[in-house]
């Protein structure tokens, strides 16, 4: 009994040693230099014949910028898929700042009081070309941080279609709507 009592414990302390090797392990982070490695970093380009997660855009649509400045149009279909994928990211991503309308009122803009987001229905903003509102998307402006980590190119040219129709439909006349659509509209105008 004490023999078997004695291997128990012996056992379970050599399982103690292991797992502590398991949480001490060496490790590197990104961009570490890595002697180990052939490229010397931790961060290495993938094999020739990788295939990649997200589909490859072109250029433009990767910056939403052209040589002559920035893209005019969306270079992506919009459609209603399109739109309701724009909408969820927006809801995740933008309005918390600036309101699920896009119009700078939410609770955490009434906290920002060193530069209040903008309201995004509202020249110049309207104006924008597509590219300008992916760039800053991208690349971030202002004292809003970039969101290219979060959202990959068609996410944010979602967003983009996604505001476009809200600014849209902000400032849509009421006379300016097909027939069936101002029938439908009038009665909730009154």
């Amino acid at each position: 009994m004490r023999r078997a009592l004695a291997a128990l414990l012996a056992l379970a302390a050599s399982g103690c040693d292991d797992l502590e090797r398991m949480i001490d392990q060496p490790r590197y982070t990104s961009y570490e230099a890595c002697p180990a490695c052939p490229e010397g970093t931790i961060m290495m380009m993938p094999p020739p014949g990788a295939v990649p997660r997200t589909p490859a855009v072109a250029p433009e649509a990767a910056t939403g910028r052209t040589a002559g400045g920035y893209l005019s149009e969306l270079p992506v279909a919009i459609d209603e898929r399109l739109l309701a994928r724009g909408r969820n990211r927006f809801d995740i991503f933008c309005a918390a700042c600036h309101g699920r309308l896009g119009n700078g009122v939410s609770q955490v803009a009434e906290n920002m009081t060193m530069r209040e987001p903008p309201n995004l229905l509202l020249p110049p903003y309207t104006s924008y070309p597509a590219g300008r509102v992916f760039a800053v998307i991208t690349e971030g402006f202002g004292l809003m941080r970039s969101y290219a980590a979060e959202l990959p190119p068609g996410d944010r040219w979602a967003v983009v279609a996604y505001l476009q129709a809200l600014q849209l439909s902000q400032r849509a006349r009421l006379d300016e709507l097909p027939p069936e659509v101002r029938a439908e509209a009038q009665p909730w105008l009154k």
